[in-house]
């Protein structure tokens, strides 16, 4: 298993427009993947620090990872996505 993890910030002024995002059209997203695990995600309690948002995904494995991030419904969601936030930073993890 393999953890993808997504930190970000989002941008001033999109705040409303994130919020309303996650609640809607981007809701359960990876979820809804065949090999998606398990979904976590977390707010900064400082605030303004960044990153402000992490989500963390746990996939049964990189093909898995691939085949969602080519996704032409994935993708377009993600351009989506990407118009509201900035400082995006991933990682693929493994535990040791």
């Amino acid at each position: 298993m393999i953890t993808f993890e997504y930190r970000f910030d989002i941008l001033p002024g999109k705040t409303a427009a994130y919020e309303k995002y996650v609640k809607g059209q981007g809701k359960n997203i990876w979820s809804k993947y065949k090999g998606v695990k398990s979904v976590r995600k977390y707010k900064s309690m400082l605030g303004g620090s960044s990153p402000q948002r992490v989500v963390q995904v746990d996939i049964d494995a990189l093909a898995t990872l691939e085949k969602i991030l080519s996704d032409p419904g994935f993708r377009k969601a993600k351009e989506k996505f990407h118009g509201m936030v900035t400082n995006v930073t991933d990682s693929l993890l493994v535990s040791l």
